[in-house]
């Protein structure tokens, strides 16, 4: 019980604190940034850590200075009228990729690079893409039949409706998997890869995913100028790549024998068992809209 108390604590003040940068000020994008360059260096972080061990600090520094860069230069190019901001973090981010294998020559006989380019792709891409996410306005403009995408105006409500999407669905699967996926009457997901995950609790994620799009949808903060099919189709989308994501580094976690990537959270974990279901469904709610931008 005082396990389940802690949990539900941290839980609240870290979906508070993230809520309260997205929507206090909702189309002021600093806050943002900097909460989220900071979820994304903890993030980055334990990920190598995990997967590199102690020590190689230099290669660490190196990858995480790219994956910060890969995140700004991408939040630049849609927020930042000048395109000078965005040129000088990309290039800066190909200096330092291109630093990462030479860094690699002097850190011992195993290829630790792989680890440094992978964090690239599996942490600090999907970052980025939450940045375009944030200029989604979720409207078309008057007299246009072109959905306005890449509006160049940060909206925070766009990615405060992807995160509740998500935690929402965490939270069904955790109720519905708790109370009917455990036991002989349960149905074990991938027992192999994470035991206590059933498919009663993906149903219940499924439903409860949905059904918080479809609210939004009627508060007018997600894809309000379409119909609620489409909002509903969209928490399917987040859920399921949010269930796969957070297989994906349960898998992680057991192949290099850890329970929990970091301590940052009690009760959680780290930040990259935090964040691990967004790793697969920023990339995929952003193809959604972007899919959406190109039949409009």
């Amino acid at each position: 019980m005082k396990e389940l108390m802690v949990r539900t604590i941290s839980g609240v003040v870290f979906c508070a604190v993230t809520l309260a940068s997205l929507v206090i000020a909702p189309y002021n994008p600093l806050p943002f940034l900097i909460l989220f360059s900071f979820f994304l260096l903890r993030t980055d972080y334990e990920y190598l850590r995990l997967t590199m061990g102690k020590g190689k600090v230099v290669l660490k520094v190196v990858s995480l200075a790219a994956a910060l860069c890969l995140f700004l230069g991408v939040a630049s190019i849609g927020m930042v009228i000048r395109d000078f901001y965005a040129y000088m973090f990309l290039s800066a981010l190909l200096v330092l990729a291109m630093a990462i294998p030479v860094v690699d020559l002097f850190e011992g006989e195993k290829l630790y690079m792989s680890f440094s380019l992978s964090s690239l792709l599996y942490v600090a891409l999907p970052f980025s893409l939450l940045t375009l996410v944030s200029l989604q306005s979720g409207h078309l403009e008057e007299g246009t039949v072109f959905h306005t995408f890449f509006t160049l105006f940060y909206n925070g409500w766009a990615v405060a409706s992807l995160l509740i999407v998500m935690w929402m669905g965490d939270v069904g699967a955790y109720c519905i998997g708790t109370a009917f996926g455990q036991g002989k009457r349960g149905h074990k997901l991938m027992p192999s890869v994470s035991p206590k995950k059933s498919w009663e609790g993906v149903y219940g994620a499924v439903a409860v995913s949905i059904a918080t799009a479809i609210v939004l949808r009627a508060f007018g903060v997600l894809l309000d100028s379409y119909g609620y099919w489409l909002s509903a189709l969209f928490g399917l989308v987040v859920c399921v790549f949010s269930i796969l994501g957070d297989l994906v580094e349960s898998k992680l976690k057991r192949r290099f024998q850890v329970k929990d990537s970091g301590r940052i959270m009690p009760g959680h974990g780290g930040f990259l068992d935090r964040f691990d279901s967004g790793l697969l469904a920023f990339p995929a709610a952003f193809l959604f809209y972007l899919l959406l931008y190109c039949l409009s």
